[in-house]
């Protein structure tokens, strides 16, 4: 028999590993004794703890947190995919500062936990009334860890720790059923981001090769959301040559004549900390006040983007909700000046720099299809490439529905789903507005809550009592941006018009409907899409 070699290391670095477990398990449980119980509690749940760290940094003193790996029973009823952290504090009163601190004790953990859910324990009597008061504070799912006293009639060790088992069980099924993950009204990221995947690719692509460009669409699209997707996977694929800066416009002043201090400082300040991260120049931007001029600003990240040790950086600048900067009507009015001006300057640091570029978001694409902007050539007209965010395909919408549902325990019929796209037209705010409102629907029992065709038209009024003021906003920006697109579509709403005579008449109108989602081209005519025909309707 032959001596295998490679099965003997691997079983030798097996035992080392389980032999550092037990060591710090140990040591874990000599702080915390019931954490053994806890564990014996688990494993009756046909789970386990994997890892535990001991943490001694600035105010960490003291806390431990484990990895415990949900078993496959346990895994499909929760929608736990991941390893779920807990955080074991030797406080005995816990304090909002630590529950902030979840989210940083999950990055630091050798494998990344599940995002959705941690679990706690200290020795504080009013931790549960904490944890529910906190977690509808801020976007944190943490489910308490039963005390060794949980509720019970039988005082033996085996009674306490099946008392235990039953009162996590309750805990996690009560937390994750109660939780609607569709409602989410922020700009979303990694795992909560869904679709636009080769709108993403081609983004990158474009931005790599120097390209400017114009991410468009109306509200509610999830332009912003992609903005900060693409920003974090380009950061993320080379963390130490890559600068990604988000600037929402929304936050500029009502007065357009200090717009210009207001964007040369914001952008100052948000570059310097990620230029002193990476070592690079930061002399001339530090320089900057509040009297220096754009053309002060454009000197000095001249100088900072053609020191040499910038040379194999890539910085990005994003700039989101445009409007805000451009105004309502740039082509006629003459009021602000500085806008030409800006954007000029963000082309010259583009063509003269192959290390800087930018993205631009938001309502309007003016920015980059009108000739002239308050009185002067646009420098980005025909210049940058712009894109705009269609609907959902199928494919990507259903992914979004299951793989949410999944991690509320919801589960969803073939029937259902074909309704719900067919409600929705894949349009991200109509879809997430839609399943959050079934959600709210379903009962708390896990095993009650699988969405059929029926649940979805129970709750089909109501939901569209709900949405009809959002979308009379969303359509308020068509009128407010696309003006002349929103009175074709409403022609195309109320009469039967050959789709030659549009094309003649309306070339550019019709365009920018199709581009921003709200008409379909089929063979012989063009037809409203779920979108327009539920927000003319309200």
């Amino acid at each position: 028999m032959m001596f295998d070699e490679r099965a003997f290391r691997e079983g030798r670095i097996k035992e080392v590993r389980q032999d550092k477990f037990l060591h710090s398990f140990r040591l874990f449980t000599e702080a915390f004794p019931v954490a053994a119980k806890h564990r014996r509690a688990l494993q009756l749940l046909g789970s386990d703890i994997v890892d535990v760290r001991r943490w001694e940094g600035a105010g960490d003193r003291g806390a431990w947190t484990a990895l415990i790996r949900f078993g496959q029973v346990m895994e499909g009823a929760l929608g736990l995919h991941r390893e779920v952290m807990a955080l074991y504090s030797p406080d005995k009163e816990f304090q909002f500062r630590d529950f902030q601190k979840l989210a940083s004790f999950s990055q630091r953990q050798p494998r990344e936990p599940s995002q959705d859910l941690y679990l706690v324990y200290a020795d504080d009597p009013k931790l549960s009334a904490k944890l529910r008061d906190w977690t509808v504070r801020e976007p944190i799912n943490a489910v308490p860890v039963p005390h060794s006293q949980a509720g019970t009639s039988d005082s033996s060790e085996v009674g306490q720790e099946y008392a235990m088992a039953q009162a996590l069980l309750r805990e996690l099924t009560n937390s994750i059923a109660s939780q609607n993950l569709y409602e989410e009204t922020l700009p979303v990221t990694g795992s909560a981001f869904f679709g636009r995947r080769d709108l993403l690719q081609d983004l990158a692509s474009q931005l790599r090769s120097g390209k400017v460009c114009g991410i468009f669409g109306l509200r509610k699209t999830g332009k912003t959301s992609l903005v900060k997707e693409l920003g974090r996977q380009l950061v993320i694929a080379a963390p130490t040559q890559r600068i990604f800066v988000l600037r929402d416009m929304e936050d500029l002043p009502k007065d357009p004549s200090e717009h210009s201090t207001a964007l040369q400082m914001d952008l100052t300040a948000s570059l310097l900390p990620k230029l002193r991260d990476l070592k690079l120049r930061t002399h001339e931007l530090t320089q900057l006040t509040e009297r220096s001029s754009l053309n002060d600003f454009r000197r000095a990240m001249q100088a900072t983007l053609g020191h040499p040790n910038s040379r194999d950086i890539q910085m990005v600048v994003a700039l989101d909700e445009i409007e805000s900067l451009i105004g309502k009507d740039p082509r006629q009015s003459l009021d602000r000046p500085h806008v030409p001006e800006f954007l000029g300057i963000m082309r010259s640091l583009v063509q003269e720099n192959p290390n800087f570029n930018v993205v631009i978001s938001g309502l309007t694409s003016a920015v980059l299809e009108a000739g002239v902007l308050y009185g002067r050539e646009n420098p980005l007209f025909a210049w940058a490439k712009p894109y705009y965010m269609p609907p959902f395909d199928r494919v990507a919408a259903d992914d979004l529905v299951r793989d949410i549902g999944t991690r509320m325990g919801v589960r969803w019929s073939d029937d259902a789903l074909d309704k719900v796209f067919a409600l929705s037209g894949g349009h991200v705010f109509l879809h997430r507005s839609l399943c959050a409102r079934i959600a709210d629907s379903l009962p708390l029992d896990l095993s009650s809550r699988e969405v059929t065709e029926q649940r979805v038209s129970s709750v089909e009024r109501s939901w569209r009592r709900g949405v009809a003021e959002q979308l009379q906003e969303m359509l308020s920006s068509l009128d407010r941006f696309y003006p002349d697109a929103a009175d074709v579509l409403r022609l195309l709403a109320e009469t039967d018009i050959d789709p030659d005579e549009l094309d003649r008449a309306y070339p550019s109108q019709i365009e920018h409907l199709l581009k921003l989602g709200l008409v379909d081209e089929t063979a012989d005519e063009y037809e409203l899409t779920a979108f327009s025909r539920l927000a003319l309707r309200t």
